[in-house]
């Protein structure tokens, strides 16, 4: 095959690629000098070949270009997708303003609660420590030095009488009032005598056994002077109190456990270390346990109470587990041979429920070193809260077995009536009862003594 026979193909590709031929004139020379045709078609070949290998990848290149290649937009085209990416842009930006602000927010929040939870723990802090500053003046003001402590009064009967001042006005001095100018008994006498004996706090159960007494004499025509109505509430008063509750004694119990209960702010702490003194005064050893450990306070006050009456404490820090303070105070009343175990708790109001249920449990884990410990649960009442009072036996009754009860702040009250309503309704002895601050006015309770100065 010579040149001039191929050189067909050679301008059909050269057409086909590039819109071009062998000119004319090339051929003319090719057929003038056949004797440097190998050599030329050697050459040819080869540009040839680099030829087709530009060519292909210039087609390729080439169909890449032209399929990414784009219809050119229109002005109103391109203005729309211009807005559409402002949009977007906008959008994109808002939402990134707006949970940068979320986050300074959050932040804010966060340091805003640190402030406020370093606010509360100041507060509480301070809180504490005027509790503590005026659990020290109550303390001193109760429970003065030795050397400062007043001589003890011979006749406690004239201070009762003091203290149920109020209560005697309210109730005697109404009685007088209702029947002053009158000349017989009536309905309508009796029935302010029942209104009356209601607003001194007496109880409703109570004033209708002592006016049923009355009702009943009056019918049968045995009760006609109004001036004896007082001698006939006095009896019925005598007879509701007079009831003997015999107490257990170290001989009979050794040691012999007292658990003291009761709402906050009666006086419970205090009635405890007076106690005590009382018990020490009698030559008896006498151990105190701790049970509040809600309150360092309690702890710290209780504490003094017992290195002032020379009695000694077991106590546990605060925040630790009541029932573990009781178990173990018991076990050292055992261990080392004390007369009197006295039981601090803390106070609970009787409503809340998982607080009655602990004290239910510190019964319990008494109970398993001696199985009818505690011998004595005295229930602590302050008698201001006059008609509450019973509410909080009934309440404190249903978890403790109560087997006795003690009314403070019996003095300047006129609601000293409630501890007759208390007697006659659950049939609970009345142990101790109190009208002052020292610790001789704290004394066990005598129900004519008491019926004495109420009508004095």
């Amino acid at each position: 095959m010579d040149l001039l026979s191929i050189l067909p193909i050679i301008n059909k590709y050269l057409d086909q690629f590039f819109g071009t031929q062998v000119p004319e004139e090339y051929v003319s020379y090719l057929k003038e000098g056949e004797e440097f045709i190998p050599y030329f078609l050697g050459g040819a070949a080869l540009m040839i070949l680099i030829m087709i290998f530009l060519i292909i990848r210039v087609s390729r290149k080439r169909s890449v270009h032209k399929g990414a290649k784009k219809t050119p937009l229109s002005e109103k085209a391109a203005e729309k997708q211009l807005a559409q990416l402002e949009k977007a842009h906008l959008k994109r930006q808002k939402e990134e303003d707006q949970q940068r602000k979320k986050a300074e927010a959050k932040k804010n929040e966060a340091r805003l609660a640190k402030l406020e939870e370093e606010e509360k723990r100041l507060q509480e802090e301070l809180a504490k420590k005027e509790e503590e500053r005026r659990k020290s003046q109550i303390l001193q003001k109760e429970l003065p030095s030795q050397e400062d402590a007043p001589a003890e009064p011979v006749n406690f009967i004239d201070r009762l009488k003091k203290g149920m001042e109020k209560t005697r006005n309210n109730l005697v001095g109404g009685i007088s009032n209702l029947v002053l100018g009158k000349k017989e008994i009536d309905e309508e006498l009796l029935d302010d005598l029942e209104e009356l004996l209601i607003t001194a706090d007496i109880g409703p159960e109570t004033t209708e056994r002592i006016l049923s007494a009355i009702t009943e004499k009056f019918k049968r025509e045995d009760l006609k002077d109004p001036g004896i109505l007082h001698e006939m509430v006095q009896t019925e008063i005598v007879r509701i109190m007079g009831k003997n509750y015999p107490a257990p004694t170290t001989e009979e119990k050794h040691p012999l456990v007292y658990l003291f209960v009761g709402v906050n702010g009666v006086g419970k702490t205090t009635t405890i270390g007076k106690i005590a003194a009382q018990f020490k005064a009698e030559g008896k050893k006498v151990l105190i346990g701790a049970g509040d450990t809600f309150r360092a306070a309690a702890i710290e006050q209780l504490a003094e109470w017992s290195q002032r009456a020379e009695c000694d404490i077991f106590a546990k820090d605060a925040g630790s587990d009541p029932s573990s303070v009781m178990y173990e105070t018991v076990q050292k009343a055992i261990n080392e041979n004390y007369d009197v175990v006295i039981c601090d708790t803390a106070g609970r109001l009787q409503t809340k429920k998982n607080l009655m249920e602990e004290l239910k449990k510190m019964i319990r884990v008494m109970g398993k070193l001696i199985p009818d410990a505690p011998h004595e649960t005295y229930l602590v009442l302050d008698a201001t809260t006059g008609q509450n009072a019973i509410f909080q036996v009934r309440d404190f009754r249903e978890i403790a077995e109560l087997t006795g009860l003690i009314i403070t702040k019996l003095d300047g009250t006129a609601k000293g009536g409630v501890v007759i309503g208390i007697v006659n309704e659950f049939d609970i002895p009345v142990r101790y009862i109190g009208v002052g601050e020292t610790v001789g006015d704290l004394r066990p309770f005598n129900a004519q003594e008491f019926t004495q100065s109420l009508f004095a």
